[in-house]
């Protein structure tokens, strides 16, 4: 089985990251779950996974990407007709990612917390085992909600 090795950034954020491994047979939804304890965040929101395969900052070429994500996001209410996957479903070991690909993942559609994940290494384990853990952090977590009130109190005082 092979375990890979990602490492996950918040997009626009220096010297912030978290490495995280997982086993091909953990879901997308396992992984979310994983950078979503790894970041600290506390309140749940839908999310995807763009799997672009090389890095981009280009928004159209996100979006146009095979899109995995939250299963109650999975319908296609807006009838742009994209197929998208599961996050549920969709194991890790389903898209063929190979080493140095990079893909995007954006969590809370409202305040769009873009994050750009590097596979690292891909490493074979005999272990059948589901695996998922964090290896390493790197940076203090932002808050999931920066305090946009204190900002406002000093404007107009």
């Amino acid at each position: 089985m092979r375990i890979f090795q990602f490492r996950v950034s918040i997009i626009g954020i220096s010297k912030l990251y978290r490495i995280i491994e997982a086993s091909e047979n953990c879901t997308f939804d396992d992984f979310h779950e994983a950078i979503f304890q790894a970041f600290d965040r506390y309140d749940y929101h839908l999310y995807s996974f763009f799997i672009t395969r090389k890095d981009t900052k280009n928004m159209r070429s996100i979006y146009d990407a095979p899109e995995i994500t939250h299963p109650q996001n999975v319908e296609d209410i807006m009838g742009f007709g994209k197929r998208k996957k599961s996050t549920v479903t969709t194991q890790i070991g389903d898209v063929g990612l190979n080493k140095n690909d990079v893909f995007h993942y954006l969590f809370d559609f409202g305040d769009d917390w873009w994050h750009r994940i590097r596979v690292r290494n891909i490493n074979e384990a005999k272990s059948k085992k589901k695996h998922i853990m964090l290896i390493k952090s790197v940076g203090e977590s932002p808050p999931q909600y920066p305090d946009y009130d204190d900002d406002y109190d000093e404007e107009y005082e």
